[in-house]
């Protein structure tokens, strides 16, 4: 699975940051199976850090995080947070989808 990692300003704790948004996507494409790409952007605005994770499923946005905080970890770890709570939830909504078709037929 490609995971895309964008770094807008340089100055985003060098090689720290991306290597953490590597290792936390790869966490992510294993929890999750049905991942195809997961693009990270990983951005500086004065003394606010910003990470945005995008995970996609056969060609479409299946989920979209951006978070700010005071460290770059904190960012990456809220995001990828998010993310699993919003495939989560949209996973439950079609096995009760597919149970409420099953009690109609």
């Amino acid at each position: 699975m490609p995971i895309e990692i964008t770094v807008r300003r340089d100055n985003v704790d060098g090689g720290a940051g991306r290597k953490y948004a590597e290792k936390r996507a790869t966490h992510l494409s294993r929890k999750l199976q049905k991942v195809d790409n997961v693009r990270v952007v990983l951005d500086r605005q004065r003394h606010l850090f910003e990470a945005e994770f995008i995970v996609e499923q056969k060609g479409q946005i299946l989920a979209e995080a951006r978070e700010h905080s005071d460290s770059i970890a904190a960012a990456i770890d809220t995001a990828v947070a998010r993310i699993v709570k919003q495939i989560r939830k949209a996973e439950s909504k079609r096995e009760k989808a597919v149970i409420q078709q099953k009690r109609l037929v």
